[in-house]
């Protein structure tokens, strides 16, 4: 038969391996084959296995229940179940209180061990994203978001400052950041490391003559315009005078949406999306 390694696994479904690894030893959902030296060999089934799984964990479903999903025969048993244990409401809960009290090392700790257990869209959708969301509408909780937002900064640059993914002669996805703040962006960047897709992220560009620049230079794929925090009067502006590149362009932010809804200026190659939630789904 034919065996192939965690390498190949990993790019055949798009999960990391250190993922893999912690889906096989802690919850038991890969049976590798073992060579005399402890390699893990794996086959074609395996691919099917981790798929199903990828499935089940982007719905919703604790990586702790999955395999009790996969051996359900019934909907309704598998629909009790992501109801009955909703793991992810409890995780944001406990981060929350982490965050709020500014135990850095125990949030640290906590969103490591996540990112080992989940791809990282996931975590974002279910666990970074709604947590961000939740600060914001919190009393009294300025200091301990903003805390948070640098810490994730950094962590995420950190995780994407060697990725060289992609074929260097490939088109590249072009990821603008229009805010001072490099978070969105970065989460973003930190969401593509699995795909293996060539992107370019950049920031500082203030005028569409900078644009321009980035459209001559670089020959993107598509483009993806990122901004949290400007206003809706200027993120009108952008819409207004970007220029029809015969490639998409991605506009991620509530006041991109809002300046759309208020005027339908935007043609069939711009895709607006409220937030990076709404973007990642």
């Amino acid at each position: 038969m034919d065996y192939f390694p965690i390498r190949i696994l990993s790019e055949k479904t798009g999960v990391n391996s250190v993922t893999l690894r912690a889906w096989e030893r802690r919850y038991g959902l890969l049976k590798p084959y073992r060579t005399e030296k402890g390699h893990r060999l794996y086959q074609a089934s395996d691919i099917e296995r981790v798929r199903k799984v990828l499935y089940w964990v982007q719905l919703g479903v604790p990586v702790g229940k999955v395999r009790a999903v996969l051996s359900s025969e019934s909907v309704s048993e598998v629909e009790e179940l992501k109801q009955a244990d909703d793991g992810w409401l409890i995780w944001q809960h406990e981060f929350i209180e982490l965050v709020l009290a500014m135990k850095y090392q125990q949030w640290e700790s906590k969103l490591r061990e996540a990112s080992k257990q989940y791809p990282i869209q996931v975590l974002l959708k279910k666990g970074l994203l709604p947590v961000l969301g939740q600060l914001r509408e919190l009393p009294n909780a300025l200091c301990a978001r903003l805390a948070l937002q640098s810490y994730l900064t950094d962590l995420a640059a950190s995780m994407i400052v060697n990725f060289k993914g992609g074929i260097p002669s490939e088109q590249p996805l072009i990821i603008i950041n229009l805010d001072n703040c490099a978070l969105i962006s970065r989460l973003y960047c930190w969401s593509k490391l699995d795909s293996k897709e060539r992107y370019i992220c950049i920031d500082g560009v203030r005028t569409i003559a900078d644009v321009d620049a980035l459209y001559r230079d670089m020959s993107p794929k598509l483009v993806v315009v990122m901004a949290q925090d400007i206003g809706q009067i200027e993120a009108a502006r952008w819409l207004q005078s970007w220029p029809s590149y015969n490639v998409d362009s991605y506009f991620v932010g509530a006041s991109f949406w809002l300046a759309n809804r208020a005027t339908q200026m935007v043609e069939e190659d711009k895709h607006l999306f409220a937030d990076l939630q709404a973007f990642l789904d």
